[in-house]
């Protein structure tokens, strides 16, 4: 069998920010997913700036989660165990905050 040489096919970006392409070396293929949070960061800036200075309320969005910390969220077993952990992400993530008085 002769080999079809080397190639390789992006898929281009998700919603999600992931992108995908695959390359092909003869008989392998290897897949290469980076992730693009850049988006992300600038939607929580944008939304900091609208909601500063408001108090906190039910249901206050105060940050966003990229899917791929999101997946390794949804493997821990208990709901109270998933939280801290978000939380926690949050703290050490400041810039995926988008209402400035969760990290105070």
């Amino acid at each position: 069998m002769s080999s079809i040489g080397s190639f390789t096919v992006d898929d281009g970006m998700h919603a999600y920010g992931i992108h995908r392409q695959v390359t092909f070396e003869g008989d392998q293929a290897v897949t290469k997913l980076t992730y693009d949070a850049q988006p992300f960061l600038e939607q929580a800036h944008a939304e900091r700036i609208v909601s500063a200075g408001e108090r906190w309320g039910d249901g206050r969005k105060v940050g966003t989660i990229p899917m791929a910390v999101y997946a390794e969220v949804m493997k821990i077993k208990s709901a109270e165990e998933r939280q801290k952990y978000v939380i926690n992400w949050l703290r050490a993530n400041p810039a995926f905050v988008s209402f400035d008085k969760f990290l105070k």
